[in-house]
C-alpha cells in the first residue's frame, strides 16, 4: 500500500559536510558562540560608552571645572555700606565661613604635616594625576566583597574637592563627577597648592578646620612650630575626629576587652602614621625614635577654636567682629546672596556659600548701621521683654526696619539676647501668624482702592451669619456695636467689619492683590474668608515681607520689595550681582492717604493707642492669633515702617498686659524718631471732595440724620472723587417720641412732652437674647411689639393715659423709668475709643494694646494655658472659622 506524506528532501553535500564537522568538531561551536557574545560585548559597550560620553557632556562637563580661589580663604569678601554723611561706601566688616578656620600658606607648614598626610592618606599622591586607579579599582570591588571596612579610594585631590564644595552625597553619580573634577583640577593645580588647600579645608575636631586652627587648638603653637610627632598626632584627627581627637570624651572597647579613651586612640594612630612616615623614607630611624617617644602636650581647651579664629580676624581686620558673631543684618544677607549666586551658577546655596566666604566679593548693603545699633541695644537687653512662659519658655522676638522710598532694610534683628551664634534661627525672616495686622493689606486696602468702600461706609456690627448654630464672627472683647463706621472698625479692628469688607471685596481679589501688589507669599489654601479676613494663613509671614507691605502706605501707594543688599562685585570689579528692587503701584495716592488717617486712628484711641511715638506722626496696626499664641505689630512713620512678631518657640499662651510686638516696636522706633524732625505723611494734591454723611447708614445725611435720638448723626467725610455715595440715608425714620414717658408718643401724651425723633428703621437677626448690638435701644422696634398674628403694636405710655392713676417716675409707691443712654455726636475724624481699653477684634487673632496708657506690666504668676491648638493647614473648615481664629485685635 502506498504511504501518503511529504517526502524529505536529502540534504545538500554543503549541509552533510556542515553536521558532520559540527558533530565531530565541538569547540567550532564554542568559538562561534564566543564570537557571538563578544560582538553584543562590543555593541553593548559601544552603546555604553556612548551614553556615558553624552552624559559626561551635557551633565558632568559644566560642574567640573572648580576654581580654587572660589573655596579657599585666601581672598575674604567685604560688606560695605553707604554712609549717610559723606555718601562713600564703608566697609563695615569682612566676612567669613562658618568653620572656624585660620589660613596659613604652604611655606609656613611644616614638611612634617604634608608627609604624614601623603603617608596614610594618599601615598602615591606626587605619581598619579588626580585618581589612583589602583585604589579605585580596589574600593569598587570592596563595595561588592566587603573586604574591608575602612577601604577607601578617594586621593587627597578627590578629599580636597569634596572638602571644598561639601559635594559629598553618596551617589554614584557623585562619585564619578567626583573623579572627572580631580582629573580637571590637577590639570590646573600643583601638587604643593593641592596640599595647601587640602591642609587648610580638613576637618579636625572641637570646631578647628585647618592645620593652623588645630595647632593653636591642640598645642597652643603656630603650625610652623610643630614637631614631627605633633604634626602626626593632628594627622591622625583627620581619620574619625569623635574617635582620634585628643579633646574627645569618647572612649572605646578594643578586641581584647580593653576600654581606651580617645587620646590613647589618637596614640596609636599615631605611631601607625610615624612607622608610615618611616617605611616611604620622609623619617630617619632616629627621627622616628625621637618621634614615637615624644610626649605630648596638649592645651586645656578652655580657649575655643571660634574664639581663636575671632582674635586672628580681628587682628588681621579692624572690621572684623570681635567676637566672630555676625549681626542677624550680616547674617540675611549671606543668605540672600548666597541664594541669588547658586541660582545664577546653578549650584547648591551651601556651595555657593563658599564661594561667597572666598571669593574676595564686595557685597554693597542696604544697612543703616546706627539704626541697626539702636535695634540691637534694644533685643540685646532681656529686660525689656522679661517674660517667661509657664513651662520655661523665654518670649522671642524679632523686627525688620524698612526704608518706604526704596525699599532697603535698614535694620534686622532676630531674637531677644545677645547673639552667639552664626546664622542660626532668625525670626524677623521666619514666617508667623501675624493676626489682624494682615487686614489693612487683605482687607481695606484693595477694597478702598477697588471702590468697594470708602471713608463714608459703614457696616453693622453684629454677626454676619450663623455658623455651627453660633453667631459667627466674635469679637473681642465680646459684644457687638450694631452700625459703626469704617474707622472706627479699622481703630478696634472689629472682626465683623473686616468679614464683611472681605466678603464684599471677594476673597478671590483679596488673595491677588495681597499676592501680587505686596507680595506676600501665601497659598491658594489661604484664599478663604478666615485666612483673607482674619489672619488665618497658612503659613504665616515675615516681619520682613509686613514691613514692606506696611510701606507702600507711607510712600504713596508705591511698593518697593524689600532688599538688604544692591549689587555683589567679584575680585575683579566686575558686577556679577544686581540686586534691582521691584518698584510698582499698589494702590492709589488716595487709598495710601486714606489708609494712612485709618492706621493713624489705631494710634490714636484704638487698640495701639499706648504704643504712640512721641514727637513723631505714626500708624500702625496690631495683631493677636488664636489662644494668644503669637502677637504682631506692623507700623511706620514719614521715614521707617518696622514689624515686630513675638511668641515663643512652642506654641503656648502669651501672658502680658498689652501688646509686646508693640511695645518692642515703640522701644527701637521712639529711639529713632528722637534723632528725627517730626514731619506728617504726605496728602495728595488733588481727587479727594468732602460729603457730609450719615454715621449709621454711610449715605448722604438728612434732616431726619440730625434728629437721631441720640443727637446728631451727621459727619463730614473726605472720600475718593467720584466715589462718594449718591443717595440719601434711608436708615433713619422720623416718630412722634414722649419725652416723659420715653417711648414713642400716643394720643394721650401732652403735646409739649412730644417731639420728633429719627429711629434706625432696621430690624436685625434675632440670634437668642445674649446677642444684642449697643446700638438696639434705638432702632424703631425697640418701641414696638409684635404680637402673636404679626401685628406691630405700639405698647402704650407708661405716663400718659386715658386719665386713671400711674406711678410717676420717681414718685412715691412708682417706678422710676429708666434713661435711655445717649451717644454723643460722632467726630468725623476721630475714631471711636474702646471704653474696654481698647481690645478690639480680630481674625486670625487680634491684639490688645488698649488706650490707659501707663508701663507695661507682666503678671508674677501667668495664669496656666490650654493645651496648645493645631491650626489646619488646608482650607478653612466651619469648625476652624468658629472656635479658632476669632481671638482680639
Amino acid at each position: 500500500m502506498e504511504q501518503h506524506g511529504r517526502h524529505e528532501q536529502a540534504p545538500s553535500p554543503r549541509e552533510r559536510r556542515r553536521r558532520q564537522n559540527t558533530g565531530r568538531n565541538p569547540l567550532g561551536t564554542i568559538w562561534f558562540v564566543l564570537r557571538t557574545l563578544i560582538l553584543i560585548g562590543i555593541l553593548a559597550g559601544g552603546m555604553i560608552a556612548g551614553i556615558f560620553m553624552y552624559f559626561v557632556k551635557t551633565t558632568l562637563a559644566p560642574t567640573l571645572d572648580i576654581n580654587a580661589d572660589d573655596y579657599t580663604m585666601n581672598l575674604s569678601s567685604v560688606i560695605v555700606y553707604q554712609n549717610q554723611s559723606t555718601g562713600n561706601w564703608d566697609e563695615l566688616q569682612m566676612i567669613y565661613g562658618d568653620e572656624n578656620r585660620i589660613w596659613v600658606d604652604y611655606d609656613q607648614i611644616p614638611e612634617a604635616m604634608w608627609q604624614a598626610a601623603v603617608s596614610i592618606e594618599d601615598e602615591r599622591f606626587f605619581t598619579h594625576h588626580g585618581v589612583d586607579w589602583k585604589r579605585t579599582a580596589g574600593a569598587t570591588a570592596n563595595l561588592f566583597l566587603h573586604t574591608s571596612s575602612t577601604y577607601g579610594g578617594s586621593t587627597i585631590t578627590q578629599q580636597l574637592l569634596k572638602n571644598m564644595t561639601h559635594d559629598n552625597d553618596g551617589t554614584v553619580n557623585r562619585k564619578v563627577r567626583e573623579i572627572f573634577r580631580a582629573l580637571e583640577f590637577e590639570k590646573k593645580y600643583s601638587k604643593e597648592e593641592i596640599l595647601e588647600l587640602y591642609l587648610n579645608t580638613i576637618y579636625l575636631g572641637q570646631t578647628c578646620y585647618g592645620v593652623q586652627t588645630a595647632a593653636k587648638f591642640y598645642f597652643g603653637k603656630d603650625v610652623s612650630e610643630l614637631s614631627p610627632a605633633e604634626c602626626a598626632s593632628i594627622i591622625a584627627i583627620t581619620n574619625n575626629p569623635s574617635l582620634y581627637g585628643p579633646m574627645s570624651t569618647v572612649t572605646v572597647t578594643d578586641s581584647n576587652g580593653q576600654k581606651r579613651t580617645a587620646r590613647e586612640m589618637n596614640k596609636n594612630r599615631q605611631k601607625n602614621i610615624l612607622n608610615k612616615m618611616l617605611e616611604q623614607g620622609y623619617l630617619t630611624e632616629q627621627e622616628y625614635e625621637q618621634a614615637v617617644n615624644e610626649e605630648l602636650h596638649f592645651t586645656d581647651g578652655s580657649v575655643s577654636a571660634q574664639e581663636l579664629v575671632a582674635a586672628d580676624n580681628a587682628e588681621k581686620n579692624s572690621g572684623a567682629s570681635a567676637t566672630g558673631i555676625n549681626s542677624y543684618f550680616v547674617d540675611q544677607v549671606i543668605m540672600d546672596v548666597s541664594a541669588d549666586l547658586a541660582k545664577q551658577y546653578g549650584i547648591s546655596p551651601k556651595e555657593a556659600r563658599i564661594k561667597l566666604y572666598n571669593g574676595g566679593y564686595t557685597i554693597y548693603t542696604t544697612i543703616d548701621p546706627h539704626i541697626q545699633e539702636l535695634a540691637e541695644s534694644v533685643y540685646e537687653d532681656r529686660s525689656n521683654l522679661n517674660v517667661t512662659s509657664p513651662s520655661g519658655q523665654e518670649l522671642q522676638s524679632g523686627i525688620t526696619i524698612v526704608e518706604p522710598s526704596t525699599g532697603n532694610v535698614v535694620a534686622m534683628v532676630g531674637k531677644v539676647g545677645v547673639k552667639d551664634r552664626n546664622l542660626g534661627w532668625n525670626y524677623a525672616t521666619g514666617t508667623r501668624q501675624c493676626g489682624s495686622a494682615i487686614k489693612p493689606v487683605t482687607v481695606y486696602a484693595p477694597a478702598l482702592d477697588a471702590g468697594v468702600i470708602t471713608m463714608a461706609s459703614t457696616f453693622d456690627d453684629y454677626p454676619v451669619r450663623l455658623l455651627n448654630d453660633r453667631p459667627w464672627p466674635k469679637n473681642s472683647p465680646s459684644g457687638y456695636r450694631g452700625w459703626t463706621t469704617l474707622s472706627t472698625g479699622v481703630a478696634n479692628s472689629i472682626n465683623t467689619v473686616a468679614v464683611q469688607v472681605v466678603e464684599k471685596l471677594g476673597v478671590a481679589n483679596s488673595f491677588t492683590f495681597a499676592t501680587e501688589q505686596m507680595n506676600l507669599d501665601l497659598v491658594a489654601d489661604d484664599i478663604n474668608t478666615a485666612s483673607m479676613g482674619l489672619g488665618g494663613l497658612t503659613n504665616g509671614v515675615s516681619t520682613e515681607e509686613m514691613a514692606a507691605a506696611y510701606a507702600v502706605f507711607a510712600n504713596g501707594g508705591v511698593y518697593n520689595s524689600p532688599r538688604l543688599y544692591t549689587q555683589v562685585e567679584d575680585a575683579d570689579g566686575n558686577v556679577i550681582l544686581n540686586n534691582e528692587t521691584d518698584t510698582h503701584v499698589a494702590v492709589k495716592e488716595t487709598t495710601a492717604h486714606f489708609m494712612n488717617q485709618l492706621l493713624q486712628g489705631v494710634m490714636n484711641g484704638g487698640t495701639a493707642s499706648r504704643y504712640r511715638l512721641s514727637g513723631m506722626t505714626c500708624a500702625g496696626k496690631t495683631g493677636t492669633t488664636s489662644e494668644n499664641y503669637d502677637r504682631y505689630f506692623v507700623g511706620y512713620t514719614p521715614y521707617y515702617s518696622a514689624a515686630v512678631w513675638c511668641g515663643y518657640d512652642k506654641n503656648e499662651r502669651i501672658s502680658y498686659s498689652g501688646n509686646p510686638a508693640a511695645a518692642m516696636w515703640n522701644k527701637v522706633m521712639q529711639k529713632i524718631a528722637d534723632e528725627q524732625e517730626n514731619k506728617l505723611f504726605d496728602v495728595p494734591s488733588g481727587g479727594m471732595v468732602t460729603v457730609n454723611v450719615c454715621a449709621d447708614s454711610g449715605l448722604l445725611a438728612t434732616s431726619a440724620c440730625e434728629a437721631d435720638l441720640r443727637g446728631s448723626r451727621v459727619r463730614s467725610v473726605t472720600v475718593a472723587a467720584g466715589t462718594a455715595p449718591t443717595e440719601s440715608c434711608t436708615l433713619h425714620k422720623i416718630y412722634d417720641y414722649c419725652t416723659e414717658g420715653k417711648c414713642l408718643a400716643t394720643e394721650f401724651c401732652p403735646p409739649d412732652t412730644v417731639q420728633q425723633v429719627a429711629l434706625l428703621d432696621y430690624t436685625r437677626v434675632d440670634y437668642g437674647p445674649n446677642i444684642v448690638a449697643e446700638d438696639s435701644a434705638y432702632l424703631a422696634s425697640a418701641f414696638e411689639t409684635v404680637l402673636e398674628d404679626g401685628t406691630v403694636q405700639k405698647p402704650p405710655c407708661t405716663v400718659h393715659t386715658d386719665g386713671s392713676f400711674l406711678p410717676q417716675p420717681g414718685g412715691e409707691g412708682g417706678e422710676t423709668v429708666p434713661d435711655i443712654p445717649t451717644e454723643p455726636t460722632v467726630d468725623p475724624d476721630q475714631p471711636f475709643i474702646d471704653p474696654n481699653d481698647g481690645y478690639g477684634g480680630s481674625g486670625s487673632g487680634g491684639s490688645s494694646g488698649g488706650n490707659t496708657g501707663g508701663t507695661t506690666t507682666v503678671p508674677e504668676t501667668p495664669p496656666t494655658p490650654p493645651e496648645p491648638e493645631t491650626p489646619p493647614t488646608g482650607n478653612s473648615t466651619d469648625d476652624w472659622l468658629n472656635s479658632v481664629w476669632d481671638t482680639g485685635a
